[in-house]
């Protein structure tokens, strides 16, 4: 399981603390679910399918990892792999209670090895990239995207 931690990124940090209390936690909930994203960025978007043969082999860690795959019909997925897209409909947004917090988890217990830090050669060449790139190269749409939440909730919600 992946949990992300946004507590570092600066920018983010900086423009959470300007915002009241009362809407912080639309602000974060927007600027998660950016983070988070869809088919075309973010978390959920996957890079897209690499074809693998003589002319571009799957780069294996190691030639025992490369017998195990072969050996236990690809992990159990099956030879050839299809796509099931379970890493990236594996995201999910967990708010607190305390309106302190929303944080970012992935649940299947594989995805570590896909973009976390045990990330194998493989995927990497084949274009998976580390979830913390991900989540810094998604920054600035996640300020402008908790930036029109906040606009939204302060039209809602004139006094």
């Amino acid at each position: 399981m992946i949990t992300v931690r946004l507590r570092g990124q600066k920018e983010l940090a900086a423009y959470l603390k300007k915002v009241r209390r009362g809407v912080k936690i639309t602000a974060m909930r927007a600027a998660a679910e950016y983070i988070v994203g869809d088919e075309r960025h973010g978390l959920r978007h996957a890079p897209s399918r690499k074809q693998h043969g003589e002319s571009n082999p799957y780069q294996w860690q190691t030639p025992k990892q490369r017998r195990a795959y072969f050996a236990s019909d690809g992990f159990g997925g099956g030879i050839p792999y299809t796509r099931t897209d379970t890493l990236v409909n594996s995201w999910e947004l967990v708010d607190s209670n305390d309106w302190q917090r929303v944080g970012i988890i992935n649940t299947w217990e594989k995805s570590s090895f896909v973009i976390g830090d045990d990330q194998q050669r493989g995927h990497k060449a084949d274009g998976w990239r580390h979830y913390l790139d991900v989540v810094k190269t998604n920054i600035n749409g996640a300020i402008r995207a908790a930036q029109r939440a906040v606009d939204a909730w302060l039209t809602r919600n004139k006094s």
